[in-house]
C-alpha cells in the first residue's frame, strides 16, 4: 500500500506577498470611499451655498426651508449610498489568494501563470489533486526566484484617487479659506444649510415693510386727507373689498445702498400676474428712504393680492393683501310714533308705533314724530359711527344701542321737526369700515296751517245796515280743523274784538252760512251801523297743532261800505246801465254774425263750385274729341291720358291746390262764425248771471223794491237764459253742421240759411230784452223823480218843524 503524500503548502514569503497586497487593496478602497464621501459633502455644501446665496446676489430670494431640507436629504442620501457602495460593500467583499495572484499575474507577465498555479494547488480546500509534489515545488521555486521583481504597487491604479483629490483638496482649501476669511458668512451658511434656520443673507440693500394706508372713512361730510395705517401681521394685511390702498416701504440708507427703483411683482386672485414700480418719495429722513405705490394694482381691490418687492438684492417676499367684504346694513326698519295731538283720534295704543315700514328712499314722516331705526348688519360690528343732521343743525351725541352679538342696533330720534339726514358708518370687529357712509334721508311733512277761502254770495262792496251777508267757502287742513268762525268788525275799530259766529263744515270742508247784521245789531252783539262806515268780514280757522305757535289762518278780508237804501239802489241802477250797454254791444256783435252768415250763404261756395267744375271738366277731356279731331271710329287716334305733357299735369296740380285752398278758406270762415256764435252765447249767459246777482244783492240788502225785482227777473234774466239755451245753442249746432258739409254745396248752404234764420230769432229776442231794460230805465227814472220829490218834501217838513220850534223858543225869551 503506497504511502499518503503530504499536503503541499504555500511558501510563507508568497503568503506574505499576497497578504500585503490584500491590505493595500483594502486601504485603497477605504481611501477612495472616504475621498468620495468628502467630495460629496464638500460639493453638497458648495452647491447648496450657491443655490441659496447666488439668487440673492442676482436680486432673488434665498431657498426656502423646504428646499434646503430637500437638498440636505439628497446629500445625506448620496452619502449613505457612497458609504455603502464604495466602502462597506467593497470592504466586506472577500479577496481570495487566487484573485490576488491573478492581479499580480496581470501586471507581471514574466510569471507566466506560475504564481496563480502555485496558489491554486496549495489551497487548503483542494484535495486528491494528481499533481507531482516535486513539480509543484519546482514551480514555487521559480516564483520565489522572481519575487524580488514583483511590485505590488503596480496592481492598483491611483488615477481615481488623484481625481478625487483634485476635487476634494480645492474644495477643502476653499472651505478653510471661507472659515478663516469670513467666519460669520461660514456660520450663516452652515446654519442655513445644516441647521435649517431662516436668518436671511446679508444684502447690499435693506428693505422694510411699513404697511398700507387707506383713506379714513367717517360719517362726516369731509373725508379727504386723513389716512388710516394698516400693518402686516405675519405678512398678511386685511382691508375692505374695493379699497384704494397705498403701499409704503422704506430702504435703509445709513448702512446700506438705497435702490434706485423698487419693483412689485404681484399675482391677483384670478391668476393675473404683473409688476409695478414704487416711486421714491422725498428725501432721506431718519436714515431711511421712503417708497410708495398708490396706483394699480392697489386701486379698487376686488380680490386678494399676493406680491413681492425687489430692490437691488433685497426682497420682501410673499406678502398678501386679503380683501374682505365691508360691513353693511342689510335691513333698516323704521318705526314712527306721531305727536300726541295727531294720536288723539286714533285707536293706536300709547306704546305701539303708528307706522312700521322698511326704509325706502323718499320716506316722509309727520312733523314732531319720534323716529326709531332698527337695523341688522351683514356681519358682527364693533361700532357704528353716527352723524344726524336735522335741517342745517347737526345733532350731537345721538345714542345708539348695539346688541351684544354686534348684528342688531337701534337709534332713537325724538321730535323730528326738520328734514333729517342720518349717516351710518358700520365698523366690524376687524376694524374694517364700510367704504361709503350709508345715508338715509327722512323728509318731514309739515303740519301746514288751514287754508281758508271765503266768498260773499250776492253781496258787492256796498251794503245796507240791515243786510244779510251769505258766506260760502272752504276750509281745508292736513289733519282736520279744530275750530272755524265767521267774523265781522268795524274797520276803524281794530282794537275791538270782532263779532264771531261759528262755522259748521261738511265732510269736504265746505261751509255755507250767513251773517245777519240786523239780527246781530238787535241782539247787541254788533254796534249799530251808520251809512259811511266800513266793516271787515273774514273767516278764521285753527287746527290741533300744539308743537309751537298755534296755527291760526285768516281768509282774505272783505271790506264792505255801509250805504243807505237809496245809495245802494243808485249803485245798482248804474250797474244795470252798464249791463244794458253790454247787451247793446252783444246785439251789435250778433248782427255782424248774421251779416257774415248771410254773405257766406250767398258767396261762400262760389269759388269752390267753380274750381270743382273746372277739375271735373279737365278729368273728362281725354275721352272727348276736341275741335279739329276726328271722332271715334274715323281712324284718327285719341290722345291717351298717358300721352299728356308735364305742363298739363302741372296745370292739374295747380287747380287741385286752388280747390283745396278755397275749401280751407271756406272752412275758416265757417269756423270764425261758429266762434262768434259761441261768444254770443257766453255774453248772453254772463248778462243773465249779472242780472241774477243784482236781484240777489237786492234781496240780501233788504231793499224794499219788489216790483223792480220782479221786472228784472221776468223781463230780463229769464228771457236771456231762454235765449241762451234755445236759439243761441241751435245756431252754434247749425254752423258746426255747415262746417261738415263743405263738399256738399247745397247742404252747406241750407245749413247756413237755417243758421241765419236762427240768428235773426236771437236778434229779435235780445232786442225785446233791450226794450224791456229801456222801459225799466224809464220806470227807474220815474221812481228816482218820486224819490227826489219825497226827499224834498221831507226836507220841507223838517225845515217847517224847525221853524215852528224856533218861534216857540222865541216866545219864551
Amino acid at each position: 500500500m503506497a504511502a499518503t503524500s503530504p499536503t503541499p503548502t504555500l511558501d510563507p514569503r508568497l503568503a506574505q506577498l499576497l497578504s500585503g497586497l490584500r491590505r493595500r487593496v483594502r486601504r485603497y478602497v477605504l481611501c477612495d470611499g472616504l475621498l468620495a464621501v468628502m467630495a460629496c459633502i464638500l460639493a453638497g455644501f458648495w452647491l447648496g451655498l450657491a443655490l441659496d446665496y447666488l439668487p440673492v446676489l442676482a436680486g432673488g430670494t434665498e431657498m426656502p426651508r423646504s428646499a434646503r431640507l430637500v437638498w440636505m436629504l439628497v446629500v445625506l442620501g448620496l452619502l449613505i449610498y457612497l458609504l455603502v457602495q464604495l466602502i462597506l460593500r467593497r470592504l466586506r467583499r472577500p479577496m481570495p489568494d487566487e484573485s490576488l495572484a491573478l492581479l499580480l499575474e496581470r501586471q507581471h507577465a514574466n510569471l507566466e501563470g506560475r504564481l496563480l498555479t502555485t496558489v491554486q494547488l496549495t489551497a487548503k480546500h483542494r484535495t486528491n489533486d494528481a499533481q507531482s509534489s516535486s513539480m509543484l515545488a519546482q514551480v514555487q521555486q521559480q516564483v520565489l526566484k522572481q519575487l524580488d521583481q514583483i511590485d505590488i504597487r503596480r496592481v492598483l491604479r491611483w488615477t481615481a484617487i488623484r481625481q478625487k483629490l483634485l476635487a476634494v483638496v480645492p474644495l477643502t482649501f476653499a472651505l478653510v479659506g471661507l472659515l478663516v476669511a469670513r467666519p460669520a458668512f461660514f456660520s450663516q451658511a452652515a446654519g442655513r444649510l445644516l441647521l435649517l434656520n431662516d436668518s436671511p443673507w446679508p444684502r447690499q440693500a435693506k428693505l422694510e415693510m411699513v404697511g398700507l394706508e387707506i383713506p379714513r372713512i367717517t360719517a362726516t361730510e369731509d373725508n379727504t386727507g386723513e389716512l388710516e395705517s394698516i400693518r402686516f401681521s405675519n405678512r398678511v394685511a386685511r382691508i375692505a373689498r374695493g379699497s384704494n390702498a397705498t403701499l409704503r416701504i422704506r430702504a435703509l440708507a445709513d448702512a446700506a445702498v438705497v435702490p434706485d427703483v423698487c419693483t412689485m411683482f404681484f399675482r391677483t386672485q384670478d391668476g393675473t400676474r404683473g409688476q409695478a414700480n414704487l416711486r421714491r418719495v422725498g428725501r432721506i429722513i431718519d436714515g431711511y428712504q421712503a417708497f410708495v405705490l398708490d396706483g394699480p394694482p392697489l386701486g379698487g381691490l376686488s380680490g386678494d393680492l399676493t406680491f413681492s418687492i425687489r430692490g437691488l438684492d433685497a426682497r420682501l417676499d410673499d406678502y398678501v393683501i386679503q380683501t374682505v367684504p365691508p360691513p353693511g346694513i342689510s335691513q333698516l326698519q323704521v318705526e314712527v310714533t306721531y305727536p300726541r295731538y295727531l294720536r288723539a283720534n286714533t285707536d293706536t295704543s300709547a306704546d305701539a308705533p303708528d307706522l312700521t315700514t322698511n326704509y325706502q328712499p323718499g320716506l316722509r314722516i309727520r312733523e314732531g314724530s319720534t323716529l326709531v331705526l332698527q337695523g341688522l348688519a351683514s356681519k358682527p360690528l364693533a361700532e357704528i359711527d353716527v352723524l344726524v343732521t336735522s335741517g342745517d343743525q347737526q345733532i350731537p351725541d345721538v345714542p345708539l344701542g348695539l346688541a351684544p352679538d354686534g348684528e342688531a342696533f337701534q337709534l332713537v330720534l325724538p321730535d323730528i321737526r326738520q328734514p333729517t339726514s342720518v349717516v351710518l358708518l358700520p365698523v366690524d370687529r376687524e376694524n374694517i369700515a364700510a367704504q361709503v357712509p350709508l345715508r338715509y334721508f327722512f323728509g318731514v311733512v309739515r303740519d301746514m296751517p288751514p287754508e281758508v277761502q271765503l266768498r260773499l254770495k250776492g253781496i258787492d262792496t256796498a251794503i245796507t245796515p240791515q243786510a244779510r251777508l251769505p258766506a260760502v267757502g272752504t276750509i281745508r287742513d292736513d289733519y282736520g280743523v279744530a275750530a272755524a268762525e265767521l267774523s265781522v268788525v268795524l274797520a276803524d275799530e281794530l282794537t275791538t274784538p270782532p263779532t264771531t259766529q261759528p262755522l259748521m263744515l261738511d265732510r269736504d270742508g265746505k261751509f255755507s252760512d250767513a251773517l245777519d247784521l240786523r239780527e246781530l245789531t238787535a241782539a247787541g252783539r254788533l254796534s249799530p251801523l251808520m251809512p259811511g262806515q266800513t266793516i271787515n268780514v273774514f273767516a278764521e280757522a285753527t287746527d290741533g297743532y300744539d308743537l309751537g305757535t298755534p296755527h291760526l289762518t285768516r281768509s282774505e278780508v272783505l271790506r264792505l261800505s255801509v250805504v243807505t237804501n237809496e245809495q245802494l239802489l243808485g249803485l245798482l241802477e248804474r250797474r244795470e246801465l252798464a249791463l244794458r250797454s253790454r247787451l247793446e254791444q252783444t246785439i251789435n256783435d250778433t248782427q255782424a254774425l248774421r251779416d257774415s252768415l248771410d254773405l257766406l250763404q250767398r258767396e261762400g261756395w262760389e269759388a269752390v263750385q267753380t274750381l270743382t267744375a273746372a277739375a271735373e271738366t279737365t278729368a273728362a277731356s281725354p275721352d272727348e274729341p276736341t275741335e279739329g279731331e276726328a271722332p271715334t271710329g274715323t281712324g284718327a287716334p285719341l290722345q291717351a291720358p298717358s300721352d299728356r305733357t308735364d305742363a298739363d299735369r302741372a296745370s292739374d296740380q295747380d287747380e287741385d291746390r286752388a280747390l283745396q285752398r278755397a275749401r280751407q278758406v271756406l272752412l275758416l270762415r265757417i269756423q270764425q262764425a261758429g266762434l262768434q256764435a259761441i261768444k254770443t252765447g257766453e255774453e248772453v249767459g254772463g248778462l243773465a248771471t249779472s242780472i241774477d246777482d243784482l236781484l240777489e244783492e237786492m234781496v240780501n240788502n233788504r231793499v224794499d223794491s219788489v216790483d223792480r225785482r220782479q221786472r228784472l227777473a221776468a223781463g230780463v234774466s229769464q228771457p236771456l237764459r231762454t235765449t241762451r239755451a234755445g236759439p243761441v245753442e241751435r245756431s252754434i249746432y247749425q254752423i258746426q253742421q255747415a262746417a261738415q258739409s263743405i263738399d256738399n254745396s247745397a247742404q252747406g248752404q241750407e245749413n247756413i240759411a237755417v243758421a241765419v234764420r236762427t240768428v235773426d230769432q236771437v236778434l229779435r229776442e235780445l232786442t225785446a230784452v233791450l226794450e224791456k231794460m229801456l222801459d225799466l230805465e224809464s220806470y227807474n227814472e220815474i221812481l228816482d223823480l218820486l224819490r227826489s220829490l219825497m226827499e224834498t218834501q221831507d226836507a220841507i217838513i223838517e225845515d217847517t218843524q224847525e221853524e215852528r220850534d224856533q218861534r216857540i223858543r222865541d216866545l219864551f225869551k
